[in-house]
């Protein structure tokens, strides 16, 4: 299991201003992902502000369980066999939702298809996200530190070249998918 913190800003933008930034970055590739959440039936998980994922990716499957820290999310990650309920039964993922206090079952609660670009620029990486899910589509840019830097100053410096500026205005990805059940 591998524990980093993630930090990273998030914009919904409309398609015409995900376009105008996207044109900026002409050599990317968009590639299909499939993020598959879970929870227990109770929604456990959700009330510790905690979200547990398992994205398909070219034929890979990462277990990502994400816990609150002050300074963004802490992540808990592994490579797993399968995309289903089983792999809550492997030993490293079952101490830590034990370590949790979960203990019930884990049911699947919904599923969110993207089609990401991701451009490394050294310090962070700047994703496009194409999202779709339960008939909704929207559009997302992320900035994700993998280098301690300013990530909000550099963020805008990078949106001001489509005439947009970072707010928080993006809910989580499973908040969203969720709140169209």
């Amino acid at each position: 299991m591998i524990n980093h913190l993630e930090t990273e800003y998030k914009l919904l933008v409309t398609k015409e201003q995900f376009e105008c930034l996207s044109a900026l970055y002409p050599n990317k590739t968009f590639i299909p992902q499939c993020n598959t959440y879970y929870d227990t039936k109770d929604m456990q998980l959700r009330q510790l502000k905690c979200a547990m994922r398992i994205r398909e990716k070219e034929n890979k499957f990462l277990f990502t369980l994400k816990t609150p820290d002050p300074d963004g999310h802490l992540e808990h990650e592994c490579f797993v066999n399968e995309n289903s309920i089983k792999v809550f039964d492997e030993p490293s993922i079952k101490k830590l939702l034990n370590e949790l206090g979960i203990h019930d079952e884990i049911v699947m609660i919904t599923n969110l298809r993207t089609t990401r670009a991701v451009i490394d620029t050294g310090i962070a990486e700047l994703c496009f996200d194409i999202n779709e899910y339960n008939g909704i589509t929207d559009y997302e840019i992320e900035y994700e530190l993998t280098a301690d830097h300013n990530g909000i100053e550099t963020f805008n410096n990078i949106l001001a070249a489509a005439g947009l500026h970072y707010e928080e205005n993006c809910p989580s990805k499973i908040a969203r998918a969720m709140s169209q059940l």
